[in-house]
């Protein structure tokens, strides 16, 4: 465990430098570019890059922060695990290329980042090794592998543009910056490509709570924010991704109130954040998006280690109809549990509020369709009905589960949580002081802002309702509204069929009518026409057949 203790030490170190570092480089507008040259390959220059400015150096804050924590939390989650140090080092590798896709302006070593991520997800999400585990990582590694080969195609797209470093460029072209937004939405899992994140919840607690709540989902929104000036200027990418967002948000928030898995009901929370992330990115607020990111981060993590903590000691049962009584039980996993949930509320004067109230004032004043704002205030008033349910099925006076069993608190996992917990009361209050010093632009009147705690009171007595009233749907609807209105069945098939497509081509076509029509028939034609001249130096037919193929393909491809 040695590992765990000392990576979780200067992983916090490095996190307090870089807070520094970016405070000082956001006041001051300070960044820096580095720039090695490799090599040079048809006037395309193949560099390595580093870029660094404030926004990059908060980031690796974050992670850096939430990895200290949760590599504390292994210390007593993983202790008993037969491969504690495999998933170390699984877990080391994975923010290693977390870091590498921050600092990349380059899309040749974002791919390399972005692939690591992939691939070491998929090991963190199987790594339990039972059926359900491969099924999820099956889904996560096919539905991540759409995103790659997005990055690759736009890679092959700005060879011809002479660079990939995207930060030369003022404009781009659409089609490069379409496959840029698809591989950002498989990352961050919206619509059609949500199936995967409820599915890896399979996956270890503190790596769902490091990787599919901070992290790796929260990727996709990094690598958009990073293009902005590009995306700016295509107005039908923005309409989409902001539509996109708002649908996201909403089919998430109706799939977390009937859902009973505590880890699926926090993950259907985190796609439904990511989805106002996008709505609010396609309304130009990019720093606005990019504050949410950070702030939902460090709380949404916390809520994902209080809910290890609590699965733990309930001997990893996570429905949570069998929980109960645990504000009793483990009063300070609980009350931290609370502070989170509040916050992914938008209670005043938590961190969330900070991000969410700005992002309300935004689309309360905006230029916003009706329909769509009504969507937006009812995705909000989903999320808060959901929290409250979940916090109401954990605080119920009845334990449901084992009456005689002990419970008690790591001392370890609860320290670890506390340092989250005081950045969570305290870093939405500083960020908005740093972030947006200038005048404000908001002019609202009194019942306006009363008008959004009004929203959360009338959520709450809903989310009673729901609690008390047990809502007794027909099984077919059930099942349709919880598996994300068939999303899941559904979007899968997306990758599904083409792959079945591409194995039917070759078949069918590769090893079969192009053999016949083209391979045999040149074959016959060399072998009746040209048999005369083929005995000049021991030339064989098969060697003349080959090069004349190969001259007729150069002639179909270049001319």
């Amino acid at each position: 465990m040695l590992f765990y203790y000392l990576s979780s030490v200067i992983f916090m170190l490095v996190s307090i430098i870089s807070l520094l570092l970016s405070l000082m480089m956001l006041l001051n507008k300070n960044s820096y570019f580095l720039e090695w040259g490799i090599f040079t390959l048809n006037s395309a220059n193949i560099n390595m890059f580093i870029y660094i400015d404030w926004m990059s150096m908060m980031f690796t804050f974050i992670i850096m922060l939430i990895s200290s924590s949760i590599m504390l939390y292994c210390t007593e989650y993983m202790s008993h695990d037969n491969y504690k140090n495999r998933f170390f080092f699984l877990v080391f590798f994975f923010i290693m290329s977390m870091l590498f896709m921050i600092f990349s302006p380059n899309m040749v070593s974002i791919l390399l980042g972005w692939d690591g991520l992939g691939l070491i997800s998929y090991l963190l999400v199987i790594y339990y090794n039972n059926q359900s585990s491969y099924n999820s990582g099956k889904l996560t590694i096919l539905m991540n592998r759409v995103g790659d080969v997005m990055i690759m195609m736009s890679i092959g797209l700005m060879f011809t543009l002479g660079s990939w470093n995207f930060m030369n460029y003022n404009s781009l072209n659409g089609m490069i910056l379409f496959l840029i937004m698809i591989s950002s939405f498989t990352k961050s899992a919206q619509i059609p490509f949500s199936a995967w994140l409820p599915a890896a919840m399979a996956a270890p607690t503190p790596v769902s709570s490091l990787v599919h709540s901070s992290t790796l989902v929260t990727a996709g929104v990094y690598l958009l924010i990073r293009f902005h000036y590009l995306m700016d200027s295509n107005i039908y990418i923005m309409e989409y991704i902001k539509v996109t967002g708002l649908i996201t948000m909403m089919l998430a928030g109706i799939s977390a109130i009937f859902e009973y898995d505590l880890k699926k009901i926090i993950a259907f929370s985190t796609l439904s954040q990511l989805g106002m992330m996008m709505m609010i990115y396609g309304m130009k607020q990019y720093e606005l998006v990019f504050f949410h990111l950070i702030v939902h981060a460090i709380f949404k993590s916390m809520m994902f280690m209080c809910s290890g903590a609590i699965i733990h000691v309930m001997g990893d049962s996570q429905d949570i109809r069998m929980m109960g009584n645990v504000s009793v039980s483990m009063p300070l996993t609980m009350s931290i549990m609370m502070v989170s949930g509040f916050s992914l509320c938008g209670m005043p004067f938590f961190s969330g509020y900070y991000s969410k109230d700005k992002i309300l004032e935004f689309i309360f004043l905006s230029h916003f369709p009706y329909f769509m704002k009504l969507m937006v205030y009812f995705s909000i008033m989903l999320t808060i009905i959901y929290t409250f349910r979940m916090m109401q099925f954990l605080s119920i006076k009845v334990n449901m589960f084992y009456p005689m069993k002990k419970w008690e608190e790591s001392k370890v996992m609860s320290f670890s949580m506390f340092i989250l917990l005081i950045l969570t009361l305290i870093f939405g209050s500083m960020m908005k002081w740093v972030l947006f010093m200038n005048i404000e632009e908001m002019f609202m009147f009194m019942e306006d802002k009363l008008f959004f705690l009004m929203m959360c009171f009338i959520s709450f007595l809903i989310s009673k309702f729901i609690f008390v009233n047990k809502l007794n749907l027909n099984k077919n609807l059930y099942m349709f509204i919880k598996k994300l209105w068939l999303g899941i069945e559904f979007f899968p098939l997306l990758i599904y069929y083409p792959l079945i497509f591409g194995k039917s081509f070759m078949y069918h076509y590769e090893k079969g009518w192009s053999q016949y029509l083209f391979k045999e028939s040149i074959n016959y034609l060399v072998s009746q026409n040209m048999s005369k001249f083929i005995y000049l130096n021991n030339f064989k037919l098969s060697s003349l057949t080959e090069s004349m193929m190969f001259f007729l393909l150069m002639m179909i491809i270049f001319y």
